[in-house]
């Protein structure tokens, strides 16, 4: 286990992927705490841009001369085994570390850490928690997540105060390297089945990452996902739970649910009292949820009601969460991450309830494992759209060895259209949007690129 202090002063520490979200957030940390870091990525981006801008050296191409003067390097699990980057410093001796090792690292720096996990809904509900703590000037937190928030135009704030609010993603076990004072469980759905072979070994590992959670502490669990029920059903410490479905055996859940045009008012109840009515200002009865995990963890830590409600109301989204980019074509556009069946089935319902005449959705399967494994639940997820367009997939870290193709996928989807390249697409919608649409771009990959292309004309 990486403690912080293991980490060497002298020399530089060197990011192997420094132009990830969390890889750029954690450079970024270090630097700000004294130390020389610098690192490599494959191409630029406006993160390494920001990181370059902040006096952090990006490297581009893999040379042993990068590595001189570097005394401990760090990367991540999007980089294979065999990559060169990996090899090199393997080869030069210097010590290596994964991502979530330094984070867990990190983490036990801070007396009142909280960790949100889940399948679903993780840049969101830390994103949220984020704004109730920084609705009141009397905290400083330290924030840690997997999109830009708005108010502060980044993944991260280092703060001053003992608080620190993070992601703790599940892939590859990574947040089996967290110990958090409160872990956070928002829902447990198969996914990234290129490392978990099935729900049983996913589901077991979300147990772990809850009996990480300090002895002092508490875990907070959604009690409508069975997912996560089942990976809480061995934990001997203090667990809270929460319903956005009303059951009343939770302590904390939602009643009297009002949507105005996608956007939730309910009340929350604790222990079975009236507890507090909150209003949403990001779209979706999905969104109910995430909203209850933040104000039971807010109430854990003492935050008074006033600043939870005007936080989570202040609060519009993360980057590429539902994100509105601009017009086309008369149409209002959107971006959003959405990659998975239950996040395509979240978002497009959240997009029907919105008053629009249409719903034009251009999905980019991410991986080809992911598609392949999970297909006939994305062939159900398009039910609210009214125009499904699907993108070639986004390999990422894959070759295709299942056989399986966005083609395939559109020829499952009555309605839906399949088009092989962004020129195509784009061409598409030049004739098929109309004012009053909701067009949106859903997808990890780089189908993001082309939501900015066409608001940009």
């Amino acid at each position: 286990m990486l403690n912080f202090n293991d980490i060497p002063t002298v020399g530089s520490i060197y990011f192997a992927g420094i132009g990830g979200i969390s890889m750029s957030a954690l450079a970024m940390l270090l630097k700000n705490k004294g130390y020389n870091v610098c690192g490599y990525d494959r191409t630029t981006s406006e993160l390494t841009d920001k990181l370059e801008k902040n006096g952090i050296r990006v490297f581009y191409d893999t040379k042993e001369s990068n590595l001189d003067g570097v005394s401990c390097a760090l990367y991540t699990t999007a980089l294979c085994a065999d990559h060169p980057e990996i090899l090199q410093i393997r080869k030069k001796g210097i010590p290596l570390y994964e991502r979530a090792q330094l984070l867990g690292a990190i983490v036990k720096m801070y007396a009142n850490s909280i960790g949100v996990a889940g399948t679903h809904g993780k840049s969101t509900t830390s994103g949220m928690l984020a704004y109730v703590y920084l609705e009141d000037k009397k905290y400083d937190p330290t924030v840690l997540v997997g999109a830009v928030l708005p108010e502060i135009d980044s993944t991260y704030r280092i703060g001053n105060d003992e608080n620190i609010v993070f992601e703790a993603c599940e892939y590859k076990d990574a947040f089996l390297n967290f110990f958090p004072k409160i872990s956070v469980v928002l829902n447990v759905r198969l996914d990234h089945t290129d490392y978990f072979p099935d729900l049983e070994w996913l589901v077991s590992s979300f147990g772990k990452f809850i009996s990480n959670t300090d002895k002092t502490g508490y875990s907070i669990v959604n009690l409508d996902s069975e997912g996560a029920v089942k990976a809480a059903q061995n934990y001997k410490g203090n667990l809270v739970t929460f319903s956005a479905s009303g059951n009343r055996n939770a302590d904390f859940y939602a009643s009297n649910i009002v949507m105005n045009k996608g956007f939730a008012e309910f009340d929350a109840y604790k222990n079975g009292s009236y507890h507090m009515t909150v209003s949403l200002s990001v779209p979706g009865v999905h969104n109910i949820s995430n909203a209850l995990a933040v104000i039971a963890c807010s109430d854990l830590c003492g935050i008074s009601k006033k600043t939870v409600i005007a936080g989570i109301k202040r609060f519009k989204g993360v980057s590429r969460r539902f994100e509105y980019k601009g017009k086309f074509r008369g149409a209002d556009v959107f971006d959003d991450y959405a990659h998975h069946p239950d996040e395509i089935k979240a978002s497009l319902t959240a997009a029907k309830g919105m008053g629009y005449n249409r719903t034009v959705c251009v999905f980019q399967p991410h991986t080809f494992s992911r598609l392949h494994d999970l297909f006939d639940d994305f062939a159900s997820s398009f039910t609210d759209c009214d125009l499904p367009v699907f993108a070639d997939v986004y390999s990422a870290r894959e070759n295709n060895i299942y056989g399986t193709t966005s083609k395939q996928l559109a020829e499952k989807v009555s309605g839906s259209v399949y088009l092989d390249s962004f020129s195509e697409i784009e061409e598409y919608l030049e004739k098929n949007i109309h004012p009053g649409d909701l067009l949106i771009f859903m997808g990890a990959g780089n189908i993001t690129e082309l939501a900015k292309k066409i608001t940009e004309k």
